[in-house]
């Protein structure tokens, strides 16, 4: 029964014919939790359409299936941020309102490797405005009392002095990729960390050494696994699109690594995500 704390549902469903099936199959498989993830304005309703469309319930959407909403510090986000933001907000009112399931606030975040000066195309040069953004969606989910999902890529620094900035400690670094330093500075303030399929592509042994070493450091009650799916499938099915049913190899690896039971790292990151996201424990578990 394995959880996955970070997946686009709607992108699956826009690479593969098979959606309904990964549904059916997820509920088959007894999953307990899936995190659905925002990136962009407005993308919620269109989020949850896709759910319920390809589980064919009249609007309705499987109970282990839960949503966050937020913005990916892309550059149209970036450019009109006091609109996106408004909006953001406006969604989030709406969503606790409805009584959907709604969890937290995110993906947002750093992101360096498309971010930087002379940055084309989706990326922006405006690393001011990418921290303004960042500052008030943690800001914005303090506010609610929400978890914050993170994304940082290649942006370590200016990750942790915005979180710090607002001291908003409640939430998780998503498809951790930096290392045992960063790993203790985001460890000692709270937040959780999560490993993708990345952890299953260690081609030699110093680097699946070190691998091991970062996952067996992160305490049981603070880690999360992911698929990011549809992207960053396991090695094994790295051609594929990814899912949340090929989670199993992550699970795999993790246990290797920590030197303990797949049934354990199940019950683990299922009570973490419910713990986190102020979920209650689902009778499937």
């Amino acid at each position: 029964m394995f959880t996955d704390s970070h997946c686009h549902l709607r992108h699956i469903s826009q690479k593969t014919a098979h959606f309904p099936l990964i549904l059916k199959a997820m509920q088959e498989e007894k999953y307990p939790f899936i995190m659905d993830i925002g990136t962009d304005v407005g993308d919620f309703m269109p989020r949850y359409k896709a759910v319920a469309d390809a589980w064919g319930t009249a609007g309705n959407v499987p109970d282990f299936i839960h949503f966050s909403a937020g913005l990916w510090p892309g550059r149209a986000a970036i450019e009109h941020r006091a609109e996106a933001m408004r909006m953001l907000e406006t969604d989030i009112q709406a969503i606790l309102k409805s009584g959907q399931s709604y969890s937290a606030v995110g993906e947002c975040g750093i992101d360096r490797y498309w971010n930087h000066a002379g940055a084309a195309g989706t990326g922006t040069g405006d690393l001011a405005g990418e921290e303004l953004l960042f500052l008030e969606q943690l800001a914005l989910a303090e506010r609610y009392g929400l978890a914050v999902i993170i994304h940082s890529r290649d942006g370590f620094e200016p990750t942790l002095r915005c979180i710090d900035e607002v001291g908003w400690h409640r939430g998780v670094i998503h498809c951790f990729s930096y290392g045992k330093k960063e790993a203790e500075a985001f460890l000692e303030r709270g937040w959780y960390l999560s490993f993708p399929a990345t952890i299953t592509y260690a081609d030699n042994a110093e680097t699946a050494s070190e691998i091991a070493e970062l996952v067996r450091m992160v305490p049981d009650d603070r880690l999360l696994l992911e698929t990011d799916a549809p992207y960053l499938a396991p090695q094994p099915v790295r051609r594929e699109v990814n899912t949340p049913l090929n989670i199993p190899y992550t699970y795999r690896a993790a246990s290797e690594y920590r030197h303990c039971s797949i049934e354990h790292l199940c019950s683990t990151v299922y009570r973490n995500c419910c713990r986190l996201f102020s979920v209650l424990h689902s009778q499937r578990f």
